[in-house]
């Protein structure tokens, strides 16, 4: 293998490097984000007014 194919594929093998961390930190922040999200609607869930009772008559 020729020295500039060597160089090319070295530079080939470490851009590949850089995406994979890069996607590695969108997916961390995409975690975070649906983690947030799903915290973010169960607290909405808790925080409902009941607007009925169990026996169906309203509550007011």
């Amino acid at each position: 293998m020729s020295e500039r194919a060597e160089q090319l594929l070295e530079q080939l093998v470490a851009d590949q490097r850089q995406t994979l961390i890069e996607q590695q930190k969108t997916n961390q922040l995409l975690t975070l984000l649906i983690e947030a999200l799903a915290a973010e609607d169960q607290e909405e869930v808790g925080r409902q007014d009941a607007t009925t009772w169990l026996d169906g008559s309203p509550a007011e």
